[in-house]
């Protein structure tokens, strides 16, 4: 259990998802007119929180103690009355991983990837208009992964300079 899941926050953040999903269909002949409206958001800041906390621990499992993730971001897809996440990305200082994640309650189960930061290649896409949808693109000697995510709540840049960091073996230890 993530210290956000003992908190008691997580099931605030479901309790706010599911809200969030009433007041959208409440108002969906409204939205109707709105081309590419945004999905209901409520509860993902959190989830999202919970899932970077989840990665700690699946990267603490897989590498062991002594290579803690350093950065790390979940990817989020845009439903229409919600969102779901399916991949994460975690970079130590030596190593980047991509899980994949069961379901939107679920954990990083599989790993799609386990790669040195200096064999994988990560980058910012700013997405439509340079605005929407924005991504991180991870190549890796077994594939391409896309971790997409929400406008507000996406951080790559943490990811992008611990990520830099491992593969030129600058990583600052403090």
């Amino acid at each position: 259990m993530t210290e956000f899941e003992k908190s008691g926050k997580l099931k605030l953040a479901r309790a706010d998802f599911a809200k969030g999903r009433r007041r959208f269909w409440a108002s969906a002949p409204l939205f109707a007119l709105i081309s590419l409206m945004p999905a209901n958001t409520n509860g993902f800041r959190e989830y999202r929180t919970w899932t970077i906390e989840q990665l700690a621990l699946a990267t603490t499992y897989v590498l062991g103690p002594d290579e803690p993730m350093l950065a790390g971001e979940v990817s989020a897809y845009d439903l229409w009355d919600a969102w779901t996440r399916d991949l994460a990305v975690a970079v130590t200082a030596t190593h980047v991983l991509v899980f994949r994640i069961d379901s939107l309650d679920g954990q990083p189960r599989r790993i799609a990837l386990v790669g040195r930061a200096a064999d994988v290649k990560i980058e910012s896409h700013t997405g439509l208009y340079g605005y929407l949808w924005p991504a991180l693109r991870i190549t890796g000697w077994n594939g391409l992964w896309t971790i997409h995510g929400l406008v507000g709540e996406f951080e790559p840049g943490p990811v992008l300079e611990a990520w830099r960091q491992a593969a030129t073996g600058t990583v600052n230890a403090g």
